[in-house]
């Protein structure tokens, strides 16, 4: 038996995602602040942490790779990753399978940064869900992770 995605029976009305904006509004900037705190260590703006992130959990992926995940242009990729690789975060190698497409690496500096930032994004749900009570951050958790997965 297949689960079947049910839609809500009603739409959501404009109060109520007015609130949820706002909300979203404060949440988002613990996570700004954290990613940022992380990022100044380390002298990165927004994308090139991202993007370090990514070729942290992706080694030897391709800079179109990265520029697809972040829905960004392959000129402004090229750049993020020159900026990494200029400060030793990212490695270029060449695969040996085509030589002509160039494979990303953290280097071991470019992973103590992502830990950095993942410890700082950590720190930021730790200190929201500290705010609620055990069965609330469940709950939390599991209409979080429904709404992450619901690609429509």
């Amino acid at each position: 038996m297949t689960k079947k995605m049910t839609k809500p029976a009603t739409e959501p009305t404009t109060e109520q995602i007015e609130q949820l904006t706002r909300a979203f509004e404060r949440f988002t900037r613990r996570f700004k602040v954290a990613e940022a705190a992380a990022a100044a260590d380390n002298a990165l703006n927004a994308l090139d942490a991202q993007t370090l992130v990514f070729v942290d959990e992706h080694p030897g992926c391709l800079i179109g790779d990265v520029a697809r995940y972040l829905n960004v242009a392959m000129t402004t990729m090229s750049s993020a990753i020159d900026r990494l690789v200029k400060k030793a975060l990212v490695e270029r190698r060449r695969p040996e399978d085509n030589r002509r497409s160039v494979a990303l690496t953290a280097t071991a500096q470019g992973r103590r940064v992502v830990e950095d930032h993942v410890a700082g994004y950590r720190m930021a749900c730790q200190m929201m869900l500290r705010s609620l009570d055990p069965g609330e951050r469940k709950e939390l958790i599991r209409l979080t992770e429904k709404i992450a997965d619901n690609e429509t």
